[in-house]
């Protein structure tokens, strides 16, 4: 073979592994299935799972200052679900938000979901898997969490600042987003932690739900539903429960922003993270009973020991050593 048609080869793999880099971690048919094997818009539990995987190891190696910036986007976007509710709750004339008040409740959720924002409790709850079958260091999964978690309240302070001391709101709607945000407030701490468990389960069938479907209506559809359901039943979501109360803190005098993080934030946090890996923990263990020695991870490397899975061991460095 002639050099030049070596460098002709060597161009071709090139640009091949190129696109493939490009290629979007949900539409590679090297990273997971694009379309049953049974049948072409229905996915098994296997095939769902490997599109899960495949998007948990993006998320993993994602950088930091992707996570920021796209997890700041994401925690503005759910300040429209506390303002829809607001909007909605005073045109409809409801005490609470009820059926009409949270119609638009999860506009904000459609705006990560489709535009691939960083959302806590919505990216975050995938690479989960990836942990839990000690493919990826908990170190890792820490990072993510604590990147997005940080940006996600950024993006939440500013909104509420913004809808605080900018003149969006009329006299009527002000007072409707106070008496919203005050009955959040004095929620007792336990029913916040419970509240949000349930949060954090439906949350978690949502991105299951979300990687089962094949279409953007459909994802719409799965979306708004489930979200809908979150803000219908008055459960507590870290993020867009905390725009709530921060909001309050820069109207009210006599509440304060810093004191929201134990008494609030903190309880939101924990039932969000314990009902989602609870869900993500038992589709993990009904794969592992049926797919032992499944395929399935073989692309994700050996299974970490103790230390490597604890303190972290980038898998590319594990397996070129």
């Amino acid at each position: 073979m002639t050099r030049e048609a070596n460098t002709r080869q060597d161009r071709n793999v090139e640009d091949d592994a190129i696109a493939k880099a490009r290629k979007d971690p949900e539409e590679s048919l090297d990273n997971a299935p694009f379309e049953g094997a049974t049948i072409r818009d229905f996915f098994s539990f296997e095939e769902i799972f490997a599109r899960v995987l495949s998007v948990a190891d993006h998320e993993l190696e994602a950088t930091n200052r992707y996570l920021f910036w796209s997890g700041l986007g994401a925690g503005g976007a759910l300040g429209l679900t506390f303002l829809a509710r607001v909007i909605f709750s005073e045109s409809a004339h409801e005490t609470s938000p009820g059926l009409l008040g949270n119609l638009l409740y999860p506009a904000g959720f459609l705006i990560i979901v489709l535009g691939r924002y960083q959302l806590f409790t919505e990216n975050t709850l995938t690479p989960v898997v990836l942990v839990l079958t000690k493919l990826a260091s908990v170190a890792n999964l820490l990072r993510l969490w604590l990147v997005v978690l940080i940006a996600n309240m950024v993006g939440a302070v500013g909104v509420a600042a913004l809808l605080a001391y900018f003149d969006v709101l009329n006299a009527l709607r002000l007072a409707k987003a106070i008496e919203i945000s005050r009955h959040a407030y004095e929620t007792g701490w336990f029913k916040i932690f419970s509240m949000a468990i349930v949060a954090g389960w439906i949350v978690a069938a949502m991105v299951w739900l979300v990687h089962a479907s094949k279409d953007t209506i459909s994802r719409v559809l799965i979306v708004w539903l489930l979200m809908y359901f979150v803000g219908v039943g008055g459960f507590f979501h870290v993020i867009t429960s905390s725009v709530e109360v921060f909001f309050l803190a820069f109207r009210e005098s006599d509440v304060h922003l810093l004191p929201l993080l134990p008494t609030f934030v903190l309880p939101v946090l924990l039932g969000n993270t314990i009902g989602g890996v609870t869900f993500v923990a038992v589709l993990n263990y009904a794969l592992f009973a049926e797919h032992k020695d499944s395929k399935l991870f073989e692309r994700y490397g050996d299974r970490m020991n103790w230390r490597e899975w604890v303190f972290g061991v980038a898998r590319h460095d594990r397996q070129s050593s």
